[in-house]
């Protein structure tokens, strides 16, 4: 019996310690939507846009050779990838089987943008900034096979016949070379540069502009616009099966800017009317051509730029890869679209698909990735950092997820008191896998972080979280005035009745301050009041939420005062928990009385008297003969600066038998007028 008691009061004496160091008011957190999961990191996983988690593709890193930029990506079969890359323009050659990374070319030129691997395995190598194509055969023999006298080449493809289609800058237009290197300029843009080629199936060429943001279509050289975009570049086109366009346009942002090559200025100049065409905030946006010819936006991001796109015949949708959080999406043609994988490299730079995944080539920094047609075992979630503003205990977890028997969601959660995870920073907890009675008890963080792990033994089924949150209670922190300040009321000006301009003078101060809550608590206020030489406080006003009250300042003798504000959090905590915080204002004067005026005098039309006021400064004196024009009057010593001061002015050039009016104002704006005859 004497250990039960024992034990009970020390659960009550926790019990106690607990309350008074965390008030019950109880805040959550709650990820529950795209734009909440899209601020944290993928690691092998993927988002739709209903806003589920779930598992993603397997990845495979694919070793590249040791070069800072890839900028060219192509391949015929599942054996040899190409690369063509910058800083010092080459073209490598990538064995698949073996990991064999070969330099199959090699030039004096800064890039390569364009690289086009032909049907029959005729390698091709665009250079640029002085434009020439180069054939590289499998003896690794090169030689110049065109050269068209332009500054780049951009992109190479294969028609349908077999010839290759250039497009070019900065002369921008498009070549058709013939087999032996015969090449002819088939269109010539008013753009400087066309970025970006597709094919069709009935052979069409597609063309995108990369500084008038324009798409060209060209059929047996004939040329027509099939859109003129709200942006700078059009960054990559594809087709469906059904012969829908889809392309993607983006601000005018070169590429080698984007990815910080510095040996090239930047060249796009946007010739874009800017007063009549706008895009938001937007920096890119993928659209879709519909047969019909309607042109739709489908999907936008004032985030992240479009770098490429390739189609997905086996799911019917495009696959975007972007910059600067190396983020790859699909997108289908009804708007919906998944986050399929987040890279740990800056720019997802170019995507071509293999039949079975697709390859992408990034930067900053430099990879090959192959993103397979089938699911990884697992993925990683992690949370965005959460401030929870002060330090604060962590209490239980929820979420809402589909499972099924060969899949798992466990949480893990760590803390610490630092804006990113250092040493100082808790390990990773033990797993939570409860979703409904799951207890983290973490106590004396400020900022904490929550990893996600999905698990599935069944390569083709992922488990879906649909959103987790998590409740949490401060540490109860007092509040803060940080000032108090006096003032008097705005001049105002009315009309009376008569339509004459007069001062609205009301008799009163403002007393505002300024406070807050480091737990965003409301608060309530008590101000008192009292004179500087007093020793008792007044109270004026209590349990008020308002930051500013008015004091009428008749209600109050003339003098020196001080302004006493207490702030409590008790509406948002127990009183027992709650705290409070007192401030005193600086001293300010209280003046409801007119000055007064004596030693009044008219003698020979000399007028002279002294005006005194017990409180403030005597601010302005006028004068009227006979209630007509009120005229100013300055002291003897020509300046109002005092609560005494004497005032003289001559009256020879008035008329006998007249009445002259004083009216004499303080700081205050209290006045009071005499006369007198003469």
């Amino acid at each position: 019996m004497r250990k039960t008691r024992i034990v009970l009061f020390v659960l009550l004496l926790f019990t106690y310690f607990i309350c008074r160091l965390y008030p019950v008011q109880v805040k959550k957190i709650e990820v529950k939507s795209y734009k909440d999961f899209q601020e944290g990191n993928f690691r092998g996983t993927s988002i739709d846009n209903r806003g589920r988690l779930f598992i993603g593709p397997e990845i495979k890193i694919i070793k590249g050779p040791e070069r800072e930029y890839y900028l060219s990506l192509d391949f015929i079969n599942k054996k040899e990838i190409f690369v063509g890359v910058g800083h010092s323009a080459g073209v490598y050659k990538i064995v698949i089987e073996t990991g064999e990374v070969k330099e199959i070319f090699k030039s004096d030129q800064l890039d390569v943008y364009g690289l086009l691997v032909k049907s029959n395995g005729e390698v091709y190598a665009g250079t640029s900034p002085s434009g020439k194509i180069y054939k590289i055969g499998k003896d690794k023999k090169v030689v110049e096979f065109f050269n068209p006298d332009e500054k780049f080449i951009w992109d190479m493809k294969e028609d349908k016949e077999g010839n290759i289609i250039c497009a070019v800058g900065n002369g921008g237009g498009v070549y058709e070379i013939k087999g032996h290197g015969d090449g002819y300029k088939i269109f010539a843009a008013e753009d400087s540069h066309i970025v970006t080629l597709f094919i069709t199936k009935d052979n069409s060429i597609l063309a995108g502009s990369g500084d008038r943001g324009i798409v060209y279509k060209i059929n047996n050289r004939k040329v027509k616009v099939l859109f003129d975009s709200p942006f700078e570049e059009i960054k990559g086109i594809c087709e469906d099966m059904e012969g829908n366009i889809f392309f993607s346009a983006t601000r005018g942002v070169s590429s080698y800017k984007e990815i910080n090559i510095k040996k090239v200025e930047p060249f796009f100049n946007n010739k874009k009317d800017k007063t009549t065409k706008k895009v938001n905030n937007e920096k890119s946006a993928l659209y879709c051509i519909h047969t019909n010819g309607i042109v739709e936006k489908i999907w936008s991001s004032e985030k992240e730029y479009i770098y490429s796109i390739s189609y997905d015949k086996r799911d019917d949708g495009v696959i975007v890869a972007t910059g600067n959080s190396g983020r790859l999406y699909k997108i289908k043609k009804d708007r919906s679209f998944n986050l399929i994988f987040e890279s740990e490299s800056a720019q997802l730079f170019k995507i071509k698909g293999n039949g079975n995944g697709f390859t992408l080539i990034s930067n900053n920094s430099s990879s090959v990735i192959k993103i397979k047609d089938k699911l990884n075992s697992k993925g990683t979630y992690l949370s965005q950092i959460f401030d929870l503003k002060v330090k604060s205990r962590l209490g239980r977890i929820y979420w809402d997820s589909l499972t099924q028997n060969n899949s798992a969601i466990s949480f893990f959660v760590r803390a610490g008191n630092s804006n990113i995870p250092d040493k100082t920073w808790s390990e990773w907890s033990p797993p939570f896998i409860d979703k409904e009675n799951s207890d983290l008890n973490i106590s004396g963080y400020r900022y904490f972080q929550v990893k996600v792990l999905l698990n599935s033994s069944n390569m083709a089924k992922s488990p879906f979280l649909k959103n987790f949150r998590l409740f949490y209670v401060q540490v109860n922190l007092k509040p803060v005035i940080e000032k108090i300040e006096i003032s008097k009321p705005d001049r105002i000006k009315i009309n009376d009745n008569k339509d004459k301009r007069i001062l609205k003078n009301e008799k009163y101060l403002n007393i505002g301050w300024e406070a807050n809550d480091p737990n965003n608590d409301l608060l309530k206020y008590r101000i008192f009041i009292k004179r500087v030489m007093d020793k008792n406080w007044i109270i004026f006003k209590k349990d008020i939420t308002e930051k500013k009250i008015k004091i009428w300042t008749e209600l109050f003798e003339d003098g020196k005062y001080s302004a006493k504000i207490i702030a409590d959090d008790s509406l948002a905590n127990p009183q027992s928990q709650s705290k409070s915080y007192t401030r005193i204002s600086q001293p300010f004067v209280i003046d409801s009385t007119a000055p007064v005026l004596s030693d009044f005098i008219i003698k020979n039309r000399r007028v002279s008297f002294k005006v005194f006021d017990k409180t403030s400064i005597i601010s302005e004196v006028c004068y009227s003969i006979n209630g007509s024009v009120w005229s100013p009057l300055f002291p003897k010593d020509m300046i109002n600066d005092s609560r005494s001061e004497e005032y003289e002015f001559d009256l020879r050039n008035q008329d006998s038998q007249k009445i002259v009016f004083i009216k004499v104002s303080d700081e205050f704006r209290n006045y009071k007028v005499f006369q007198k005859e003469f």
